[in-house]
């Protein structure tokens, strides 16, 4: 099993010209069985986003899992009412209707999660009904399958980033998902790469951070950097590799 792990592209704030199709290349390279999209779309939510969002997943070569993430509610100075009623309405109609969506096959199971709404500004939130969602789905899987959980907010800290912005109750989904025999957790939001695994009660959890796959917001100390993660699963574990983009060469390559 080979997943594309891509996060955060932000249609609207789309880094070169060349860096799409780069990762498109890439992918089948790579021979991805599939492509999951930990949320942030686009910008600012805008129509005009949402359609080359829309037009990106349409021209991925093989299926796609897609969540939400903040930056794909309505903005609050727009439309404060669906801000606040009706966040995810544009996303609904242009991306999916589904945005707790869910995939369960014999070899592998992938349950998303939406941490965004619209009464936090950029911050995610979990709740008692996730840690349900959790255990139920996983629960209902061969012990033998490989088994993913994405959400858009990190649920975790990370000591080399300075960064704080992590999901509410994110703890508590890290305990019920090492307990649910979870193998990866994927999140994005931090448009920082980062690649670990953690014994959590003797289970082997591994996390996968995506930076920022397409857009030119990036953070230090990853500054002026588009990656994605590339998920292998073998007889012989789990292998998570950081793919970076390559301006001079207009390619993704592997970080040896």
């Amino acid at each position: 099993m080979r997943v594309a792990h891509v996060s955060d592209p932000h249609f609207g704030r789309i880094a070169c010209e060349h860096v799409e199709q780069a990762l498109l290349e890439c992918i089948v390279r790579n021979r991805c069985d599939m492509v999951l999209v930990t949320g942030d779309l686009t910008q600012r939510a805008r129509v005009s986003e949402f359609k080359d969002a829309g037009l990106f997943l349409n021209r991925l070569p093989v299926p796609y899992l897609v969540i939400p993430g903040n930056h794909d509610v309505h903005a609050w100075w727009h439309r404060p009412d669906l801000r606040l009623f009706n966040p995810l309405k544009r996303y609904k109609k242009m991306i999916s209707e589904e945005i707790e969506p869910m995939i369960s096959q014999r070899e592998y199971a992938i349950l998303g999660l939406n941490s965004a709404h619209g009464l936090t500004i950029k911050g995610g939130r979990c709740t008692s009904g996730h840690l349900r969602k959790i255990r139920e789905f996983f629960s209902q899987q061969s012990s033998h399958t490989f088994k993913i959980l994405a959400i858009h907010h990190p649920i975790s800290l990370v000591k080399s980033f300075n960064i704080r912005d992590v999901a509410r109750r994110g703890n508590q989904v890290l305990d019920v998902a090492a307990q649910s025999g979870v193998d990866v957790i994927c999140a994005g939001h931090w448009h920082l790469s980062h690649v670990s695994c953690s014994d959590i009660n003797g289970s082997h959890v591994h996390l996968s951070i995506a930076g920022t796959v397409t857009s030119d917001r990036w953070r230090p100390p990853q500054m002026g950097l588009n990656s994605w993660n590339l998920i292998v699963k073998s007889s012989e574990g789990v292998d998570i590799q950081v793919h970076q983009y390559q301006k001079k060469t207009r390619t993704f390559n592997k970080l040896s």
